[in-house]
């Protein structure tokens, strides 16, 4: 005889000959009704009577499963009706003893969930209200993890509470952090600061993220060494990468190696680097052109000069004719001079222009 199905649900009776042969099996649901015939149960068993009985040998309790052994059993004649009746009154034994099991069983795990559903209801009337520290007593009467003590905590932004309450909990405080807004993570991290229940070491690791946020580079540069974990290192090299801080960023990643954001430090390097040659030719070619408009001005000044020297000469019947005459020989030798520097300076330009354009040119 084996049973099977040993739960709160329902238990599976089955009986079998020496060769192991179903004869006959019965699935009892739980819980049995106050007025179950356990004689009706038994007539199919008894009517169909096994060839030798044995006795329990084995319980498997992993699987909760309640296996009876037949071995060295002796065979029963038809008319060993004392026998029989042995084997139904044990049979009618093991029936209640199992069925009494599984009802005990049954009652204990509701009582349990009541409890627990009791305790739950408690809990979260007291989280509602923000009672958080009588939370937290009552989770601990209740012998809650510390860990969801701390859980607790986080969840409402209660990051002083959660360290007082583990200060191994330190990085999940941090990691809670780090998913706020940054307005939020400010306001996080100074009032772990101010409230002082840190170490030195957390500490640092406060002001980092502080300084991450401030855009403090000068900060974030002298404390490379000082960063402990990968995000907050992502963070920083993203940051240096936005302010074209690309040493500091190569100088991170030697500390917390990320390939993604190496490649995208070197190509903004690069694309940086490209950029500030064209627009190096860009204003150099804009230089050349305002410098060659001046130097065009110039030339018609000079001719607007000569054109009015012949004038002067082919005209002027004055006295002063000698002075003014040479007053206009003065002003063209100085209008000279200017376009001698325009072209200098032209000349210069254009040199610059080509030497920068040969630049860009030649970079990959």
């Amino acid at each position: 005889m084996k049973l099977y199905e040993l739960n709160t649900k329902s238990v599976e009776i089955s009986k079998f000959n020496k060769n192991d042969s179903l004869i006959h099996s019965q699935l009892l649901k739980l819980p049995l009704e106050s007025d179950t015939d356990f004689d009706k149960i038994l007539v199919n068993f008894n009517e169909t009577k096994p060839p030798k009985i044995g006795k329990a040998t084995k319980v498997d309790k992993a699987t909760k499963d309640l296996t009876v052994i037949t071995d060295k059993a002796n065979y029963i004649e038809k008319k060993d009706f004392e026998k029989i009746s042995i084997i139904g009154f044990s049979l009618m034994t093991v029936f209640i003893i199992v069925i009494g099991f599984v009802l005990n069983q049954s009652i204990n795990r509701g009582n349990s969930e009541q409890e627990k559903l009791s305790q739950e209801l408690i809990i979260t009337q007291l989280e509602t209200s923000g009672k958080y520290d009588k939370v937290a007593q009552k989770m601990k009467e209740f012998d809650y993890p510390k860990k969801d003590i701390v859980n607790m905590y986080l969840e409402n932004g209660q990051f002083v509470n959660a360290l007082k309450a583990d200060k191994k909990a330190f990085t999940s405080v941090l990691n809670k952090i780090d998913t706020m807004n940054n307005k939020e993570q400010q306001e996080a991290l100074n009032e772990l600061k101010k409230a002082n229940v840190t170490s030195k070491k957390e500490s640092i690791s406060l002001d980092l993220r502080l300084a991450l946020l401030n855009k403090d580079i000068d900060f974030l540069k002298k404390n490379i060494k000082s960063v402990d974990s990968q995000a907050l290192s992502d963070r920083i090299v993203k940051l240096f990468i936005d302010e074209k801080e690309y040493a500091s960023a190569n100088e991170q990643l030697k500390f917390f190696a990320n390939k993604a954001l190496d490649k995208q430090a070197k190509q903004a390097e690069h694309d940086d680097k490209k950029q500030a040659l064209t627009n190096k030719v860009n204003e150099l070619k804009k230089a050349v052109s305002d410098t060659q408009k001046q130097l065009d001005g110039k030339n018609t000044q000079l001719s607007d000069l000569h054109k009015q020297l012949d004038d002067l000469n082919k005209n002027d019947k004055s006295p002063d004719k000698g002075k003014h005459v040479d007053d206009k020989n003065k002003e063209i030798d100085n209008a000279n001079k200017d376009k001698n520097k325009i072209s200098d300076i032209l000349k210069d330009q254009q040199g610059k222009e080509k030497e920068a354009q040969k630049a860009l040119d030649d970079f990959k």
